[in-house]
């Protein structure tokens, strides 16, 4: 048998609070990510580990029935302040944020009360480091207890595992084989993390996989824990070390572009040190500052300051349309978030207290478990019927209600509904794009490693009158409804290689991105193979600052590299940017917004190529998007951008007749004299 361990230990209690502490403060006044999380991350194993030994060393068998009771009266525990925090939530959400941001946090809800909402956070692409929190989901922070639910389900079958092997060798070295099975976890995974953060770090952040060595760690610290023993004055200095490299490790260490990895390894390394000093038994210990009633007070309510904070911190920070929060309102906001903390935890522990009847019975824990879930799904789903059906009445209205680019023709006269609604609803506004189902053929996908959502073959025909290739990220991607009616009308085979976020003629915004830079290299090799008619694509760069542009430096060199081939090239102009959206301002004005763009009052910069260069052409839609040089909310009854730098399908779509007459008379060479006729455009009202 090991030495005995002290069975409570209030210091651990008093590190948790100074760790989801420094997470809120990190939060409020840094805008960075401390380490807090990761440390908490340990605590959770160690504390869990602890109890399993114990089971494990005195012959308490750990079967099923261990396993279900176990899980039901965590789960009991932690799930309905969690669900009470997502209620609330959701509430914020309707009466705080932009209606094109609903959808995507009511999907996130389920998944919080899932327990995987980590895995929605990397299929959603979700950047942690966003340095607007204002925009940030106020769910983000349930990744990690997303990532401890797992662990909450998994760790106990290791152990029943152990508790296998343990009574296969009769019943001896039952330390020595929790030690060996998390040691090969904590290897693997840690392996894994250095290998995956380095390929992928904003990913590598969320997963499972690459945080299981964290947790690893604490139980190996709690299966070791007897056998540490050092002279007082050590285990001093390495408990006030450790807490020190905990709170500096955001400040130093450069977090955001390196977790977890190995660099994980010193926040985790340092409250492992303060774990393994804890019982000192000196008066000059770490533990005596961890054990004051004050912070052993906070611990008590450290789950809900935790699940609180970044909420407020959002919802506070998009009302008043700021990045980061001053020092007195962050203040303001530490001292609320406790205070809601507070009253969660205390109507939560009342909760339970009325359930201790049936403490011992698993069912009604997991009928708990069971309530809240249900609770949050019944919630988003009838959330998701009023937004339907108000789409639905939306698509009901007659065309020429919601005319879109088409009230800019010259001379047309709006005879719709005088307060008609805005289409697309304003829920789905975000959402309103293209989604291409074709890919193309399997053989050049593999020959030129694209993925399948790298190379779309949107229209074919066994004799075309032009071969086109259109290329580019999500700002080419967003004109592929009339690219396709225009080569179903032209008789193309017109096929769309495409990556999101890259950028084709400006290979030095693209350096960080190894996937981007081979997909530009696969693309120019194919352009060049393939030898087609025509290639289309975004000739300018637009930017958030001022809403100008650029062009890019590899346009030029790509327009003569095309003209060498015999192969003709039209560039679209791209569309203005912004620095905040549509619907933010008009969540926060309550009425339609125009804003201003220095793209839009200028005239189109690639013309000069077009009149240097015979096989080169430009189509700009700037006069549509941004009639008289001012870029509205909505033309026509339609929203014009759905985020903050795309337009939305449905106004695109609007736009097919004049894209299709542009694209047409760039490709005879003739100049384009279809413009908008300014003094014709109606006013509508804001309702």
């Amino acid at each position: 048998m090991a030495p005995k361990e002290r069975r409570f230990r209030p210091e651990i209690q008093g590190l948790r609070a100074f760790a989801v502490t420094l997470v809120v403060a990190y939060h409020f006044w840094l805008g960075r990510v401390s380490g807090g999380v990761d440390v908490f991350l340990l605590i959770s194993a160690f504390l869990m580990t602890l109890s399993f030994t114990r089971k494990l060393e005195t012959g308490q068998p750990i079967g099923f029935k261990a396993l279900k009771d176990y899980w039901a009266r965590t789960f009991k525990r932690i799930m309905p302040l969690a669900t009470a925090t997502v209620l609330l939530v959701l509430i914020g959400t309707r009466f705080f944020l932009p209606a094109p941001r609903w959808q995507g946090i009511m999907d996130e809800a389920v998944s919080v009360v899932f327990y995987y909402e980590n895995w929605w956070s990397i299929n959603n692409l979700v950047d942690y480091y966003a340095a607007d929190s204002s925009q940030a989901s106020p769910l983000r922070h349930f990744w990690s207890l997303s990532v401890q639910g797992q662990i909450f389900l998994l760790w106990p079958l290791l152990f029943a595992l152990s508790w296998v092997i343990y009574r296969m060798i009769g019943r001896r070295f039952a330390r020595g084989i929790l030690a060996t099975l998390f040691g090969a976890v904590f290897l693997a995974s840690l392996t894994y993390s250095v290998y995956y953060t380095h390929l992928d770090q904003q990913l590598a952040y969320f997963s499972t996989y690459t945080r299981l060595w964290e947790f690893a760690l604490g139980s190996l610290v709690a299966i070791g824990l007897p056998y540490l023993r050092f002279p007082s004055v050590i285990k001093i200095m390495v408990g006030w070390m450790g807490l020190l490299a905990i709170v500096l490790c955001g400040l130093i260490l450069d977090v955001e572009g390196n977790f977890p990895g190995y660099y994980a390894l010193w926040p985790t390394l340092a409250a492992a040190g303060v774990l393994v000093s804890g019982d000192s038994a000196s008066r000059w210990g770490v533990e005596r500052l961890l054990s004051l009633k004050p912070l052993l007070w906070l611990a008590t309510y450290s789950y809900g300051l935790y699940l609180i904070h970044w909420p407020l911190l959002v919802f506070y920070l998009y009302t008043v349309d700021q990045e980061k929060a001053s020092t007195s309102a962050g203040i303001i906001l530490f001292a609320v978030s406790l205070g809601c903390a507070w009253i969660l935890t205390q109507a939560n522990k009342k909760f339970l207290t009325c359930a201790q009847r049936f403490d011992g019975n698993a069912r009604f824990s997991v009928l708990i478990v069971g309530c809240c879930m249900t609770v949050v799904l019944v919630s988003t789903t009838l959330w998701n019927v009023v937004l339907e059906r108000a789409e639905q009445r939306l698509n009901a209205q007659p065309i020429v209600d919601n005319p879109g680019a088409l009230a800019l023709e010259a001379g047309f006269i709006y005879e719709g509904e005088e307060n008609a609604g805005i289409r697309p609803s304003s829920a789905d506004r975000f959402d309103d794009r293209p989604l291409y189902n074709t890919s193309c053929a399997p053989s050049l996908l593999e020959t030129y490693h694209f993925e399948k959502w790298n190379c779309h073959q949107l229209t074919t025909s066994e004799e075309p009158t032009r071969r086109v290739i259109a290329v580019g990220n999500s700002h080419m991607d967003q004109w592929g409804d009339p690219l396709i009616s225009l080569a179903t009308q032209e008789n193309w085979d017109l096929q769309f290689l495409q990556f999101n976020d890259c950028y084709l003629l400006d290979p030095a915004r693209n350096t960080t991105n190894q996937g981007c830079q081979r997909w530009i290299e696969n693309s120019q090799r194919y352009i060049d193979e393939q030898k087609p008619d025509l290639v289309i694509t975004i000739g300018t760069i637009s930017v958030y600052e001022g809403s100008g542009e650029y062009v890019p430096d590899g346009l030029e060199e790509f327009i003569e590299h095309l003209e060498h081939e015999g192969i003709e090239i039209v560039a679209l102009r791209d569309n203005p940017r912004f620095e905040s959206t549509h619907a933010d301002c008009e969540t926060r004005t309550h009425q339609l917004c125009t804003f201003d763009s220095e793209l839009a009052q200028q005239s189109n910069p690639l013309e000069e190529y077009a009149a240097r260069y015979p096989n080169f052409g430009t189509v700009d839609m700037t006069d549509l998007i941004c009639p008289n040089a001012e870029c509205p909310s909505a033309v026509g009854n339609v929203y014009v951008y759905r985020d903050d730098s795309h337009l939305t399908q449905t106004f695109v779509v609007s736009a097919e007749n004049f894209f299709i007459q542009r694209m047409l008379e760039t490709l005879e060479g003739t100049e384009h004299t279809d413009t908008v006729d300014e003094s014709s455009v109606p006013e509508y009202s804001d309702t």
